[in-house]
Parts: C-alpha cells; structure tokens; sequence
C-alpha cells in the first residue's frame, strides 16, 4: 500500500514539471530531483539514477518538447526563466517534507541553483556537475550555428545516425537545443545576482570538452556553505560511463545524508 501511494503522489499530470522516475523501494527517507542537460529529459539519465540506494525516492523535471511533454513543443525565442522556476517551486513545495537533494547536469545545473536560490527551504543540498557559475562555453549565442549544436548533440552520444541524417528530427533536435542553451544562458545571469546557502558537492569530467575543469572551482565563491569537489576521468558526459555511475550515484546519496554531512571533506 505504501508503495502504490507513492506511484499516485508521483504520477505527472499534463504539463506537469515534476514527474517519479523511480519510487523508493522502501520506506522512503530521502528525495533526489534530477534536472538533466540540454535537449534531453531527465530518462536519459536512468542509468546513473537507478544505482540510487532503495531508500532514495527519484524526481526528475521534464521541460516541453521532450519524452512525455514532446507534443507540447519548445519556445523558439528568448525565455523568461521566472515561470519555469515557480513552477518547479511550486510543486516542489506541494510533496511531503523530505530531505531532498537537487541533481542538476550541465544546463541542469542552472535551473537547479535557480530552484534552490528562490525557495532554498525546500532542498539540503544541490548536486552540480559539469557545470561552473558562469556558465559553458555553448551556452553563447554566437556559437549556436548548426555544425557546433551538431557536435554537442554528438558528444552527449545516445543519439543513433539515423536519427541525425533525418532532416526532420535532426531540425527538432537542434532547435531544442538551441532554446535550451538560451534558458541556460538565461538562468546563469539571473544566479548571478543570488548568493547560496546550502551545501554543494560539484564533480566534473578531466577532459570535459564544453566546460574547463578548473572552471568548476568557482563555486566555492558562490556558496556560505561547504563545497565538495570530485573530477573522474571522461569528458562532458563522464557521468554516463558505466564505471562512474554508481561513484555518482554515492556522492548524490552523500550529500542528501545528514550522517554523510557531518564527515569532513575527503578529496
């Protein structure tokens, strides 16, 4: 019974933000909300998520034009973050209190500050990978001809040739992208106001080749709180690498743990 009212609590209604990827197999003590990269949904990153721990409900965020909101299209033009967050806000605020651990990956990352900074009651920790404060470099409006969101979408890997020598879903996917990495934009300027107070854990990828490494340092800078730091070998999608992602999935499970919090910082 326990578990069939979470599935009814987690089940996404129309042009809902928040949907359950994975009910916590037990009672549940902890909640991870996973806000993924670029042109994707957060399914593409069930992989790594299900290493999860049983006890550990799963939540990803679902922009339009993708996996189950893909028939509500994407804006095309400039975005205005602001009704994104509070809606995201809005139903995050709506579940039972839990401790909750936001999960962002690369443009991810900066909608995950945006939630956090606007209702930071609602989350312990944030989890930030590949992604430093100032944003990535693709996130720059004059590199979004198509040949660099071609390699982008190449470099995330999962995409089948086929798919990309089809003039249509080819279109669709670099316009998604394209209205992505504006949000992205878009959301890195407007954090840059704010100031966080919660714990951070920031990993990355040695041979990122969309964000420099060293770059991801600069979050000490933007937080009160502790910051963690861990690089794995890979590039900008290290996380996806079989060997790494129950190595992730821990640190995710780390930081959400009050017991986990208190252990000082081993690099």
């Amino acid at each position: 019974m326990a578990e069939m009212r979470v599935r009814e609590r987690g089940r996404a209604k129309a042009g809902s933000w928040l949907a359950e990827l994975r009910p916590a197999m037990v009672e549940p003590v902890a909640r991870v909300v996973a806000l993924p990269h670029a042109g994707a949904g957060p399914n593409a990153l069930m992989p790594l998520l299900s290493c999860l721990p049983d006890d550990h409900e799963v939540l990803g965020v679902t922009l339009p034009g993708r996996e189950r909101r893909f028939t509500e299209g994407y804006p095309e033009g400039p975005q205005d973050p602001a009704p994104i967050v509070e809606a995201i806000v809005g139903e995050l605020a709506a579940l039972p209190t839990r401790p909750t651990v936001l999960f962002g990956h690369s443009m991810g990352v900066a909608l995950a500050v945006a939630v956090a900074l606007a209702r930071p009651e609602l989350c312990n920790a944030l989890v930030l990978s590949a992604h430093p404060p100032a944003g990535a470099r693709a996130e720059r409006a004059g590199e979004w001809d198509e040949e660099t969101l071609l390699k982008i979408i190449k470099l995330g890997g999962g995409t089948p040739d086929e798919i990309l020598e089809n003039a249509f879903w080819r279109g669709y996917l670099i316009g998604l992208l394209r209205s992505d990495l504006g949000l992205a934009g878009t959301l890195v300027r407007r954090n840059l106001a704010g100031r966080l107070a919660l714990p951070l854990t920031v990993l990355g990828g040695t041979h990122d080749e969309l964000v420099d490494p060293p770059e991801l340092a600069g979050w000490i800078r933007r937080t009160d709180a502790r910051v963690r730091f861990r690089l794995l070998p890979g590039g900008h999608f290290y996380l996806m690498d079989e060997p790494h992602r129950r190595i992730v999935a821990a640190e995710i499970a780390r930081a959400v743990s009050p017991a986990a919090a208190a252990r000082p910082y081993e690099p």
